[in-house]
Parts: C-alpha cells; sequence; structure tokens
C-alpha cells in the first residue's frame, strides 16, 4: 500500500473515531488506526534510509593521486603543460578544472576511473594572462595553455624555484672543491631545509630519482 493511501486511512478512521460512541466500537477503530500509524512510520523510516544511502553513495570521498609528471613546451605566446591521464577523454569535460593565477596554476580532474587527480604549479616563472589561458582535453592527455603576459619571452625554466636550483648548482661548482655530485647535495639540503612543503616534495621526488638512476648505472639528467 502506498504512503498516500495510508494516510487517506488514517484520515478516515479518525473522522470515524470522532463519530464513535460505542467502548467496543472506538478500541477497534483506536486499534485499527494504530496499526496504520505505524506502517506510515516505517515506510516513512524506509525512505529516509534508502535516502542517506543514496546521498552517501554520492558524496563518497575520492582517493586524490597528486601529480608530478608532466611534459611542457612553449611558444612566443604560451607556456604549455601536458599531463598524461589514461582515459581522462571518457569522462564529462566539466570533471576537467583547471584554475589559472598570474603565479600559479591548479589542475583537478573528478572522478577518473573512480579517482580525483590534482596538480599544483606555484611559482611560475613569469606571469600569465588568467584571461586568455584555458585548457584542452585530449586522448589520455589534458593539455593546459598558459598565455604570457609577455610575449616572445623564453622561459629557461618553469618556475622560480627551478630556475634559483640552477643557479645555486651553478654558484657551488665555481668552488674548485666540489664536485658536481656534491654541489648538487648541497644545494639540495640548504633548499630542503629552508624550503616550503612544496619545495621540499619537489626536491625529495628529484632526489629518488636521482638515486635511482645511480643505482641503475643512468646518467642523472641534471
Amino acid at each position: 500500500m502506498s504512503f498516500e493511501e495510508l494516510l487517506q486511512d488514517a484520515g478516515e478512521l479518525s473522522k470515524f473515531l470522532g463519530e464513535a460512541t460505542r467502548p467496543r466500537v472506538r478500541n477497534i477503530l483506536l486499534q485499527a488506526k494504530a496499526e496504520v500509524e505505524k506502517e506510515i512510520v516505517n515506510l516513512e523510516m524506509k525512505s529516509r534510509i534508502a535516502a542517506e544511502k543514496k546521498a552517501n553513495a554520492t558524496t563518497t570521498k575520492r582517493y586524490l593521486v597528486e601529480l608530478n609528471e608532466y611534459a611542457w613546451d612553449q611558444s612566443d605566446k604560451f607556456v604549455k603543460l601536458f599531463v598524461t591521464l589514461e582515459g581522462v577523454q571518457n569522462i564529462d569535460e566539466s570533471n576537467v578544472v583547471v584554475t589559472f593565477n598570474e603565479n600559479s596554476v591548479v589542475l583537478h580532474v573528478s572522478d577518473l576511473n573512480g579517482k580525483d587527480y590534482g596538480l599544483t604549479i606555484n611559482n611560475l616563472l613569469d606571469s600569465i594572462n588568467v584571461e586568455k589561458s584555458y585548457r584542452k582535453v585530449k586522448n589520455d592527455m589534458v593539455a593546459i595553455y598558459m598565455k604570457k603576459n609577455t610575449e616572445a619571452k623564453h622561459w629557461d625554466h618553469l618556475t622560480t624555484i627551478q630556475k634559483r636550483l640552477k643557479q645555486k648548482m651553478d654558484d657551488e661548482l665555481k668552488n674548485e672543491d666540489s664536485s658536481p655530485e656534491n654541489a648538487l647535495v648541497n644545494i639540495m639540503k640548504k633548499m630542503y631545509n629552508s624550503g616550503d612543503s612544496k619545495t621540499k616534495q619537489m626536491i625529495a621526488k628529484a632526489w629518488t630519482e636521482g638515486q635511482q638512476k645511480a643505482h641503475l648505472g643512468q646518467p642523472d639528467e641534471m
């Protein structure tokens, strides 16, 4: 029986109770009304539980994968980022959000194979034009186009942190007692001790990759 029908039954029973005068009849009507009201409460509880389950399923927190790998290139007008994400073309484009600021860019991809993905790049080497920057979703890739505020200006590095790291390494190498390996270790230690969480994350990642390459006998790209 539907919820509406039960409400109608309860209404009629209340009406009959108002007209009944015999005790036995009133008791029968009261019992019947109590049974109907019990069914109404049960239906309300079932409906509420179903709604809560649906809400929980919709708002289930997904695992966030922080991205660190990307490629970049530039033209006279744009600095371009290329982030590989398998199957990204299969989700709704509204799930791929890029937030541009004058000196940073943040990519957030929602619900790709049950996970969220995020990439944050702060301290861009130069400022960008937020209004004219945009992104494209391609096969297994998100391409981000950051419009240079100063066109035709060449970016030697993507971020000021990367530029500082290179400059510090060059300075260390000027020291006759420093080998390239020792220079890199000294720079990383100094920057790690004085850096923020993002800087420390970048340095730790670079150090780990360098150690892995050393074990494999591969030359360090730096």
